[in-house]
């Protein structure tokens, strides 16, 4: 299951604040340990030295009122022995504390716990002062908790306004999915951008750009399919027509005539749902085809013996007439539709016993492809319609679709590829001019 970014980022902040705490709390512990022991050493050597300094009569007895041994206070047990090791103070009624072995600063074992003991010698025998290592250690805890009281109050209260904060944050990323939530396929307006956060803004532009990509290829669909079915009425109802009266013709003669135009109708049907089909492919998939190099002359030279036949039996003379060996980025099924209309727009409206010449020029900055035919060309004034969806010449009665220079121009611009028409060579029919871009090593 995915987890949210509030989570994750809770779940990345925590360990750290956590850490941070600790990190700052060992060190703390064992810095007030260590100088409570150095404090508390001092003490002890204080008291010895003070109480070896001290006017006691020999063999005086323990004090009475000495403190308990455990309790509140710190608690400081200090004893004189003589040279002879017998005790000649105590201030505390217990039995003595361990002689020890050397002197200065000892740790024993007494009374069933821990002691620090500090032993001084003086030339009146042995001074001892002890104190309970317990002792040091509570007082070294309780300093040390009023020290982190802070931190574990701090701690908690990071934690919840992390969380606050967090949330704040990521509240523009609510806001933003509750407007695309909003969204509809009839309603693709822009989403707000004012006042956001840089990086959500940056979500936001992205997410309206594809919106107005979406609205332009929704549009450019539903103009499509009103366009697709108005030039699609046409055709199937004159088939209908051509059907009945094929049904009603009296005599062969006539049924073989209604039969060869319905032939003739259903063909002219079929060019005309091809090129729908490969202009309605072409658009949701403009962009998503990867442009590979490819040598654009054996391209050429593959689609021209493809129409060849076609050329043929229509008595033109279809050729290859110039192909520089060159590359271009495209891709290859797409460029060949480009080439194909382009020859096949040629032969439909070029006369019989003509020539149609196509050719591959590379000028060293530019690579051009190039279409000449010697038809009837198209005037000045009609030149840039022509690349329009379904629109046909005026008067010219050879059938067609429309679409042939409209896929073509779709494809060229898949290229980055400009496409113009001129004059043929000599002045007379047509030559459309497909331009690619300059050629990067």
């Amino acid at each position: 299951m995915n987890t949210s970014i509030r989570q994750r980022l809770s779940y990345w902040l925590m360990p750290v604040l956590l850490l941070t705490g600790t990190a700052f709390a060992v060190p703390t512990w064992l810095n007030v340990h260590e100088e409570i022991d150095e404090l508390f050493d001092k003490v002890l050597r204080e008291a010895a030295y003070s109480l070896s300094h001290a006017n006691h009569a020999q063999g005086a007895k323990p004090d009475s009122n000495g403190h308990a041994l455990h309790g509140d206070s710190i608690d400081l047990v200090s004893q004189i022995r003589d040279p002879e090791g017998r005790i000649l103070f105590q201030s505390h009624p217990f039995s003595p504390i361990p002689q020890g072995g050397k002197p200065g600063y000892d740790t024993v074992n007494w009374q069933n716990q821990a002691w620090r003991v500090v032993t001084l010698t003086t030339d009146k025998g042995l001074v001892q002062v002890a104190q309970a290592l317990q002792e040091r250690r509570e007082t070294a805890n309780e300093i040390t908790l009023h020290l982190l009281t802070p931190l574990l109050i701090l701690l908690p209260a990071l934690t919840l306004w992390l969380d606050w904060a967090i949330s704040r944050g990521l509240a523009p990323l609510a806001q933003v999915a509750a407007a695309v939530a909003h969204r509809n396929p009839h309603s693709l307006d822009p989403i707000p951008n004012e006042g956001l956060p840089a990086e959500v803004s940056i979500l936001v532009g992205a997410l309206n750009g594809l919106l107005s990509q979406l609205d332009q290829a929704l549009s450019a669909q539903r103009q499509f399919t009103a366009d697709a079915a108005h030039e699609l009425r046409s055709p199937l109802t004159a088939l209908s027509l051509q059907v009945q009266l094929a049904e009603r013709a009296s005599d062969s003669d006539r049924r073989a005539q209604a039969l060869q135009t319905l032939r003739q109708g259903i063909a002219r049907a079929g060019h005309l749902v091809q090129q729908l089909l490969t202009l309605a492919r072409l658009d949701p998939e403009a962009g998503d085809s990867p442009l590979m190099p490819l040598f654009l002359d054996d391209l050429a030279r593959n689609v021209v013996a493809d129409f060849a036949p076609l050329a043929a039996n229509r008595h033109i003379d279809l050729g290859l007439t110039r192909a520089d060996h060159v590359w271009v980025a495209g891709a290859e099924e797409a460029l060949r539709i480009l080439l194909g209309n382009l020859i096949d727009n040629a032969i439909r409206y070029s006369p019989t016993n003509t020539r149609i010449d196509v050719s591959v020029i590379n000028d060293a900055k530019t690579v051009r492809l190039e279409v000449n035919d010697t038809g009837p060309g198209i005037a000045l004034n009609e030149r840039d319609r022509v690349f329009d969806r379904f629109y046909r010449v005026l008067n010219n009665a050879e059938s067609g679709s429309g679409l042939g220079l409209a896929i073509a121009k779709r494809i060229a611009e898949q290229h980055q590829a400009d496409i113009t028409l001129s004059d043929g060579d000599g002045g007379m029919g047509l030559k459309v001019i497909v331009t690619f871009p300059e050629i990067r090593a």
